[in-house]
C-alpha cells in the first residue's frame, strides 16, 4: 500500500527547543512534514525544490533577520506563494509590508496553532483512534485491587 505524500512545511529557527515544540505539535498532523533549517542560508538549501505549504520563519536568526530571509525565499521556485508566518516572542513586531500574513507569538499557543495549520494547509485533522469499550466499574474497582 502506497502512502500519500505529506505536504512540506519549512520552520526555521535557531533554538533547538523550541524547534522541538514545533516538531511535537505537527506530530498531531501527520499529513505535514516539518523540514527544520536553522538558518538563514541553510534554509535557502533546504527551500530548493521544497515546494513547502507553509513558511514558519522565526526573526531573530543568527545570520539574518527572518523578514529579509522572506524577501529571499520568495525568489526561490515553489517558495513564491506558500503562506509565510512570524513565529516570534517579539509579539510587538509589526508585519504590516514585510509579506508576512500573521505573527504567532511565543509562547506558542497550541489550539490556535493547529487551527491556523489546518486553515493555512487545507489539511483536515486526522480523527483520533475511538475508544475501546470500558470494563464496567465494578471490573475496574477488582482489577485495581
Amino acid at each position: 500500500m502506497q502512502s500519500l505524500a505529506r505536504r512540506p512545511v519549512l520552520y526555521v529557527e535557531d533554538h533547538p527547543v523550541n524547534a522541538l515544540l514545533m516538531a511535537a505539535i505537527f506530530e498531531r498532523r501527520p499529513q505535514l512534514e516539518l523540514v527544520i533549517a536553522t538558518h538563514g542560508e541553510e534554509a535557502m538549501h533546504k527551500a530548493a525544490g521544497l515546494k513547502p505549504s507553509l513558511l514558519l520563519l522565526d526573526l531573530s536568526l543568527p545570520d539574518c533577520h527572518g523578514s529579509e530571509l522572506l524577501g529571499r525565499l520568495r525568489a526561490v521556485a515553489g517558495c513564491e506563494r506558500a503562506p509565510a508566518i512570524a513565529v516570534t516572542a517579539h509579539a510587538d513586531f509589526d508585519i504590516t509590508g514585510t509579506g508576512f500574513c500573521e505573527l504567532w507569538p511565543k509562547p506558542l499557543n497550541l489550539g490556535h496553532v493547529l487551527r491556523r495549520l489546518d486553515s493555512l494547509t487545507g489539511v483536515t485533522p486526522a480523527q483520533p483512534p475511538a475508544p475501546e469499550p470500558s470494563a464496567p466499574m465494578s471490573r475496574m474497582w477488582a482489577l485495581a485491587r
